[in-house]
């Protein structure tokens, strides 16, 4: 073949945009022998598509109908060599001679589409494709695929709806009653509260578990899980478990444990809110899961995936880092699920998000050093409580001109 190879080369290396931002590259060229061609193009591309299925039941008859929903945002494609007419169509034959040949460009991603996402039949995907069209035979294409983000900050769209009450946690309760044969039914029942709506990925999530096993059966396993639920074209939904995490093996019969703080580290993953997306819609929930013998406790709690979080936390480190792959469950196989996210070339692709790998409380590290037994001033600020009868804190808060110093410790 004349061209020997082909390929696209952009400025930011992990291919990673937000909404509004310029891309810019060259469709780089290596031709081994002169070629006559009609000219050379890239095309910029975003569509958002769902596929699934429904079952309608009449009388004894069931029928399957499959529906597919797609929406494009753009498809805009430019002339880098050759000329194309008032139609759209290539006018002229170039001869591309022997070597290597760069055909730079720059486009502006539009500022009003969703952030990248891939699932099971459904995807919101933004491709750039450089194409060399010739006359005869099939045209040499190649072609990447981006990550397109956008900065999600629930507190300046919904900031009563996120605001908690400390007296009020998020919180959900189970309970169910397990018969015996000889013995009168026993009860069993999971609860779960969380002080907070939102978090961003690589946060530490801390919930208060609590599950009572009041029958007269031993219970297996406990675990605190993170699920994703699709929602396609509004009216088909699907439940994805992106994180299950162990929090005991089981219960003995009469037992009940109380876990406060129990930590979850979110993963890399897509935020709630597909903004001017009608094709598919993206919720969270954080689950404790309890077994029991013929039953299974369940409880669930709504929470918002951010990309910005709360003002208190400092984010000490940030990268970008692909979406986690949700955990199959035993009724599918890895390859249907791969198949289903992406088909063709991009079967492995997978976006990539911002991901806090640790954040730094403001308001917690404040109070842990004034914790610390040899902390200066401790002494006297407990002394100074001591004469306010209304202060009831357990944690003594520094005056605004006052400071610690750590080369002060005994």
């Amino acid at each position: 073949m004349a061209v020997t190879a082909i390929d696209l080369n952009l400025e930011s290396d992990e291919l990673v945009f937000y909404s509004g931002q310029r891309i810019k590259g060259a469709l780089v060229v290596q031709i081994s022998l002169p070629i006559i061609i009609a000219g050379i193009e890239v095309r910029f591309r975003g569509a958002a598509r769902a596929k699934w299925n429904e079952t309608v039941q009449n009388g004894p008859h069931r029928t399957d109908i499959e529906h597919e929903k797609e929406e494009i945002y753009f498809d805009d494609r430019f002339c880098l060599w050759g000329r194309v007419n008032s139609q759209n169509r290539w006018d002229t034959r170039e001869t591309l001679q022997r070597g290597r040949h760069a055909f730079p460009f720059q486009y502006r991603v539009p500022g009003a589409i969703p952030c990248s996402f891939e699932g099971p039949d459904a995807h919101v995907r933004y491709t750039v494709q450089g194409i060399i069209v010739r006359y005869d035979g099939e045209h040499i294409t190649c072609r990447k695929v981006l990550t397109v983000l956008r900065d999600f900050d629930p507190r300046k769209e919904n900031p009563d709806k996120l605001a908690i009450p400390p007296e009020l946690p998020l919180e959900d309760h189970a309970e169910r009653a397990i018969s015996s044969v000889c013995c009168r039914p026993g009860r069993v029942s999971c609860s779960l509260a969380i002080m907070k709506r939102a978090f961003v990925p690589g946060e530490i999530l801390r919930a208060d578990i609590h599950v009572q096993n009041s029958s007269i059966r031993k219970s297996s396993i406990v675990s605190l899980q993170l699920k994703q639920m699709l929602i396609y074209g509004g009216v088909h939904s699907r439940t994805l478990l992106l994180c299950n995490e162990k929090v005991c093996e089981s219960l003995r019969p009469g037992q009940h444990r109380l876990w406060s703080n129990f930590p979850l580290r979110l993963p890399s993953t897509c935020p709630s809110k597909l903004y001017m997306c009608k094709v598919l819609d993206v919720k969270y929930c954080i689950a404790i899961e309890a077994t029991f013998p013929d039953t299974v406790l369940y409880a669930a709690v709504p929470v918002t995936i951010a990309t910005v979080p709360e003002t208190s936390c400092c984010p000490f480190k940030w990268i970008y880092k692909l979406s986690e792959r949700p955990i199959i469950s035993e009724d599918e196989n890895v390859d249907s699920f791969i198949h289903g996210c992406s088909k063709n070339i991009d079967m492995e692709f997978r976006p990539m998000y911002k991901y806090y790998e640790d954040l730094k409380d403001y308001r917690k590290d404040r109070e842990t050093v004034l914790r610390l037994r040899q902390s200066p001033g401790v002494k006297r600020r407990r002394e100074k409580a001591k004469c306010l009868p209304a202060a009831k804190a357990t944690v003594v808060k520094l005056l605004p001109d006052e400071s610690v110093h750590y080369n002060s410790f005994a």
